[in-house]
């Protein structure tokens, strides 16, 4: 009877021993797990590039599309768009939506230079041929008319471009002209009036005339310089 027992006894003390072992595995297994922390997964760089396994670059993405429609939507930004656009046309001498002839398909006229010194015959400017021209501009617009110091600067400007498109139209090429009036009210006061300028006195000159109003005296001037 002290024999069964005792080995009955043996028996429970071996399951309880592997029980123990058992428990003390499990035990390490996880102290092990949590030491290590969650498992990450490697990427390649290429991976990454493209965004694979991850929202980072998605992230990215849609705050770079949030940050461009904020951008968008500020006005000023329309008009440097236009500045950019205007600045271009310039540096381009006005060829930002005009095509030249080769890009259209037709034929590109192409200029030889003329390598000349001088003016033609009967293109050279003349000096009393501007004066004619001057006085009749002078006396056709203000016979007549009294001083008005409102009305008389925008007279000038067109005074100025009328010589001025008479001058070119009278034989000259090849020249650059510069009219100037000036129209001043007559208070017997004294005007100085003096030019000067840099150019060649064998083809350069000018032309001047004096004209005397009722109440005001205008002066015409026109300077012409050729050009190669």
């Amino acid at each position: 009877m002290d024999g069964k027992l005792s080995a009955d006894l043996l028996k429970v003390h071996n399951a309880n021993i592997q029980n123990e072992n058992t428990k003390g595995k499990s035990t390490i297994a996880s102290s092990a797990s949590n030491m290590s922390g969650p498992t990450t997964t490697k990427l390649s760089m290429k991976d990454r590039v493209m965004g694979v396994g991850g929202g980072g670059s998605q992230d990215r993405s849609d705050k770079h599309s949030e940050s461009s429609s904020k951008i968008s939507g500020v006005p000023g930004n329309r008009f440097a768009r236009i500045r950019t656009k205007l600045r271009l046309h310039t540096l381009l001498g006005g060829a930002l939506s005009k095509r030249s002839g080769s890009e259209k398909g037709g034929p590109t006229r192409v200029l030889e230079n003329t390598y000349k010194l001088g003016p033609e015959d009967g293109t050279k400017f003349n000096q009393q041929k501007a004066e004619q021209i001057i006085h009749n501009v002078l006396n056709m617009y203000l016979k007549d008319r009294v001083y008005d110091e409102k009305k008389f600067p925008q007279l000038c400007k067109t005074l100025s471009d009328l010589i001025k498109e008479r001058v070119k139209l009278s034989g000259l090429r090849r020249y650059k002209v510069v009219a100037y009036v000036m129209v001043f009210e007559n208070k017997t006061q004294g005007v100085h009036y003096t030019s000067r300028s840099l150019w060649e006195t064998n083809l350069d000159n000018f032309a001047t005339v004096t004209y005397n109003g009722s109440d005001f005296i205008a002066i015409g001037t026109i300077f012409a310089t050729y050009y190669e």
